[in-house]
């Protein structure tokens, strides 16, 4: 397998959170403090996290379906969607890596070919998981309760017919807080850059619409990339988008650009053309 290496994007993606947030494990929480479900921690600090698998999933899977719709597939089990896994569930998944250089999803997210030898095709984008800002974590550290530097959320389904009360807690990182991740996408064709780029950014705008997380019918896990507006008494402020472009030569002479910011990801979805054209020249 050939891979070219051009250099490489760098994006600080910070966001805050508009409503309460939930990623966690399954029901691992009844021996400690009877919480159904509790949120992922940094194992050193206690501090929660957005694990970079949970962001980079919820991105593929939006651009699943917006490549999908774009290249009018019909998007159910055994078309776009072809790959099964666990549950019953399917994913879109190139069979071999001439196939998946056709596709920005998987060139971007990477594939796990069906067959031996030359299959797979390796990632091109690594999300990291996203950290609380220093400010955000004096402000969570102030917070009273059974758990530190987090909320926890009663809430109760009643049976239609006998109104039983079935009640259930849950962990989750309040509103108002700030993380930071960070996105590395790997220039190996130049032909591929800005049509990568343009799905990744529609994606971060999509997800500003939807949630990470779990429950986001109920209003769970809304955020705003950027720099967001404060919610009431917030007093944790949000930052900017900030791109670094490191062509090949960067990384041979260490004479890096400064990084541009960015309010938005609406203002980073209209610089696509010239960020893919700065490792033409």
């Amino acid at each position: 397998m050939e891979r070219q290496f051009y250099g490489k994007i760098i994006i600080e993606l910070p966001f805050k959170l508009l409503t309460g947030t939930h990623i966690g494990n399954e029901n691992d929480g009844f021996a400690i403090g009877g919480v159904n479900k509790v949120v992922i921690r940094d194992a050193v600090t206690r501090l929660p996290i957005v694990p970079g698998s949970s962001l980079k999933g919820k991105l593929r899977s939006i651009v699943e379906a917006m490549e999908g719709m774009d290249k009018k597939q019909r998007l159910e089990q055994g078309k776009w969607y072809n790959r099964p896994g666990a549950n019953n569930t399917y994913r879109h998944e190139a069979d071999s890596r001439e196939e998946a250089l056709k596709n920005a999803v998987d060139r971007t997210f990477g594939t796990t070919g069906k067959g031996s030898g030359d299959t797979n095709h390796p990632a091109r984008l690594a999300v990291s998981d996203a950290q609380v800002t220093k400010e955000t974590a004096e402000v969570l550290s102030e917070l009273e309760g059974d758990f530190p530097f987090t909320e926890i959320k009663s809430e109760n389904n009643l049976d239609r017919i006998t109104s039983a009360a079935n009640p259930r807690s849950l962990e989750r990182v309040p509103a108002g807080s700030v993380f930071v991740s960070r996105l590395s996408y790997a220039v190996e064709d130049l032909e591929h850059v800005k049509e990568d780029l343009a799905y990744i950014f529609a994606a971060l705008n999509w997800l500003e619409d939807d949630y990470i997380g779990g429950n986001g019918s109920r209003g769970y896990g809304r955020l705003r990339f950027g720099k967001a507006d404060k919610l009431p008494l917030d007093t944790i402020e949000s930052l900017p988008i900030r791109v670094t472009l490191k062509p090949r030569s960067a990384y041979l002479t260490g004479n890096v650009a400064a990084p541009k910011e960015y309010d938005s990801v609406q203002s980073l979805q209209k610089e696509v053309s010239s960020i893919a054209a700065a490792f033409k020249e």
